[in-house]
């Protein structure tokens, strides 16, 4: 509202100045007469525009009849009143042009103001809507930073109770490390103990194959010492087993002399075995093993005299089915 009517105004002042330059430039197309008031005063304030001398007898010199003092004063009128209303028109004239321009410099500066205003209504209303968008954003802010300082002190405590949770749980871990390693100790001596009571098993076992060795041994040699039935046969058989020159580089190395090598050398197994077991196994020896990978030094020895013994044993039976398939054939040794 308040607006509508500052425009209406500027309108209004705006017409009526437009009708003041028209008032004056009519007036200025008016009769060239004056008043004797006016005139007196336009001479008072003109004395500078009358009529020279040299005018005026230019006037009196002009040819025709001689005027009369009355007729020049006429004359003189009448020139200073021609001059007179010239001046007020030209005057007029100016004040009308001051007047027009002075009305289109105001109706330009109405529109100016009035665009201003419109532009500058505009940018206030942009700036007031983005201050009130920077007031929210300020709002919002605000509470954002109040959210994070209190995430901030939540996580503050969280973060001591996992420290404290954290110093706990070490010393909790600390403690089963040692129990764990305790058990495992305990753990690795009943695997010793257990390890160890299996050694009068495997001497045991050791006692009764070296009986066996000994009988089945002795009924081998006797064999051999007699007449088999195929001889070359067994040989070739037997040297699959005991391989090719075991004594000595000859290839007539007999039968007798291969089993004598290999009776040699289970007798010094025998003896290394023996030897084992004299040792006793100590749980500090044990501790330094690994208990999944580890074996008693006397079984490892039991197994070695074993792999000689199972050789011995396969050509005893080599034989033994030689003679059984030719009983008749066989001759002992008397």
């Amino acid at each position: 509202m308040n607006k509508t009517f500052r425009l209406k105004v500027l309108a209004f002042c705006i017409l009526i100045s437009i009708f003041l330059a028209g008032l004056n430039v009519n007036a200025a197309t008016e009769s060239d007469f004056v008043t004797n008031d006016q005139l007196q005063n336009s001479l008072e304030k003109l004395k500078m525009d009358m009529a020279t001398k040299e005018e005026l007898q230019t006037m009196v010199q002009q040819p025709g009849d001689t005027l009369t003092k009355e007729e020049i004063t006429q004359q003189l009128i009448e020139t200073q009143k021609s001059r007179i209303a010239i001046l007020e028109g030209n005057i007029n004239a100016l004040l009308s042009l001051l007047a027009v321009i002075v009305a289109g410099l105001t109706l330009f500066g109405g529109i100016f103001v009035w665009i201003s205003k419109k532009t500058f209504s505009s940018k206030v209303e942009e700036v007031e809507l983005r201050l009130n968008e920077m007031k929210q954003l300020h709002d919002e802010t605000l509470t954002k930073i109040e959210t994070v300082r209190e995430l901030n002190s939540n996580l503050n405590v969280a973060t001591r109770e996992v420290q404290d949770l954290h110093i706990s749980l070490n010393k909790n871990r600390s403690a089963f490390e040692n129990e764990v390693e305790r058990i495992n100790q305990l753990w690795n001596y009943a695997r010793f103990v257990e390890l160890k009571a299996t050694r009068p098993e495997i001497i045991r076992i050791f006692e009764n194959n070296v009986k066996e060795s000994i009988k089945l041994i002795s009924e081998l040699e006797c064999w051999l010492k007699g007449t088999l039935p195929s001889y070359r046969n067994a040989l070739v058989m037997v040297t699959k087993v005991f391989g090719e020159n075991v004594i000595k580089y000859d290839p007539d190395e007999t039968i007798l002399e291969k089993l004598s090598y290999f009776t040699e050398t289970l007798k010094e197994n025998e003896d290394d075995f023996w030897k084992e077991a004299a040792i006793s196994l100590e749980s500090e020896d044990y501790e330094d093993k690994d208990p999944d990978n580890f074996e008693d030094p006397l079984s490892e020895a039991l197994l070695e005299w074993q792999s000689i013994y199972m050789r011995i044993e396969k050509v005893h039976g080599i034989i033994a089915a030689q003679i059984k398939m030719n009983p008749d054939k066989f001759i002992p040794k008397t």
